[in-house]
């Protein structure tokens, strides 16, 4: 029977620790009235279970606490189950495909499966110094984490949902729909989530929002104006971060400067070129200039060949040639073509596709061309276009050998002659000598 009590006792107090969690019904730091009493019969009845040498408030606070933080953690599935489905019920995600879903539901787990541990801490800590009130040093930092917690969930949220809206809008071809302002006002609207709970941060932190905004008049403007290029490299540094032009590791050329990124700070980004030179480029001047990402491609590095045949070289063979050149780009391992696999796309590209070209956005080209350019001054040269299957050096240098070293077996084979420049000279007429007379 007292087994019975206590079960019915905690889930009883269920409720009340998610709803004291919001601290809506705290009364000068302490729980209500009613959830005090709630919480005292059920650490009471607890007590009344535990052997004697440990049927105390200490270990029943313990036993408690600790059970609520495993509940809590165990519930994370189920309550990203219950997320998702009231998000599909709101709005309409249950159109897309299972894989899609399943990998929503993943990316909701994690603030979810955060929200849970940080509340079964603050519950548990909430517990173990009853019938005291915990520390509002404690209290404050657990409302920095709900706020931060909470943006990270609309956001991911907000992702989904606005993604699924574009895909449905773009489907339906909407007259004078400009693509580009999407990504515009998604980045906006992430912004302003990220603005409000900084503010939210610090009011909860106890600074005076509206003091601090006043405070960025006249002396913010003094203090302007004298870092000004310090905090142009700052807020560059902050927009190439949100357009995420480069990461760390990629090769990037910006400025006639070639070189990959070491490194990108607050003020400058360091660049180690292809010499082994170290460059530093304050971050205004990459914000401010375009900058060539050549790291962003899965497949496709582009090889540009022009074959150039003696003039004596008849068209049939011309042709044939350039056949058995395109049919052994089509047959070889190491160039790209359409059927080059793709990389499993995650849900944010997946709702994507229909708004923008997934090849030229992730980075794949494949296309093969093998055509008559032009009659050139001493050859008549044919044109080699395709793309590697590998994007790096190493792979790119290899595939480009192996294509021109087949080239040279086909126009061997062929019985073909390349050209090389040359120049023809020809005389009308010689000047007339007359013969030398004889000498004395």
């Amino acid at each position: 029977m007292k087994k019975l009590n206590v079960l019915w006792c905690a889930t009883m107090c269920f409720p009340y620790f998610i709803y004291a969690t919001s601290h809506s019904l705290a009364e000068e730091g302490g729980l209500g009235h009613k959830l005090q009493v709630l919480l005292a019969s059920t650490l009471l009845a607890i007590e009344s279970v535990l052997p004697a040498f440990c049927a105390t408030l200490m270990c029943a606070k313990i036993l408690l606490s600790f059970a609520i933080f495993v509940l809590l953690w165990l519930c994370r599935s189920s309550l990203a189950q219950l997320v998702i489905y009231l998000i599909d019920m709101l709005l309409h995600l249950s159109r897309q495909d299972v894989q899609t879903r399943k990998q929503i539901q993943q990316s909701l787990m994690k603030p979810i499966s955060l929200f849970l541990l940080v509340v079964g801490i603050n519950i548990s800590l909430d517990v173990l110094y009853y019938p005291a009130t915990s520390p509002h040093a404690l209290e404050v930092w657990f409302k920095v984490a709900y706020v931060i917690n909470g943006a990270w969930f609309v956001i991911i949220v907000s992702r989904g949902y606005v993604a699924t809206f574009l895909t449905n809008l773009a489907q339906q071809k909407i007259d004078h729909f400009r693509k580009e302002v999407i990504n515009l006002l998604l980045k906006i609207g992430y912004f302003i989530i990220v603005v409000i709970a900084l503010l939210w941060i610090l009011k909860i932190l106890g600074f005076n929002i509206s003091a601090i905004i006043a405070s960025l008049g006249l002396g913010g403007l003094a203090v302007a104006l004298a870092v000004k290029d310090m905090l142009a490299n700052f807020f560059a540094s902050v927009m190439l971060l949100f357009d995420n032009s480069f990461s760390q590791g990629e090769r990037i050329e910006c400025g006639g400067i070639d070189g990959v990124v070491v490194e990108m700070g607050l003020r400058r980004t360091t660049i180690r070129t292809g010499d082994n030179a170290l460059v530093l480029i304050p971050n205004a001047e990459l914000a401010n200039k375009s900058i060539i990402n050549w790291s962003r491609r899965k497949a496709g590095r582009r090889i540009r060949l022009s074959i150039g045949l003696t003039y004596g070289t008849p068209p049939d063979k011309i042709l044939q040639c350039i056949k058995s050149i395109k049919a052994m780009l089509l047959a070889h391992p190491l160039i790209a073509k359409e059927s080059t696999t793709q990389q499993a796309l995650d849900y944010a590209l997946h709702l994507k596709k229909n708004i923008i070209s997934l090849d030229d956005y992730l980075g794949y080209k494949h296309s093969v061309y093998v055509v008559l350019d032009e009659l050139a001054d001493s050859s008549i040269n044919i044109l080699v276009y395709c793309f590697s299957k590998g994007v790096s050096l190493e792979e790119y240098l290899l595939a480009k050998e192996q294509v021109i070293v087949e080239i040279l077996r086909i126009i061997d084979g062929l019985g073909l002659s390349l050209a090389f420049p040359s120049q023809s000279l020809y005389v009308e007429a010689l000047p007339h000598v007359d013969d030398p007379k004889p000498s004395g």
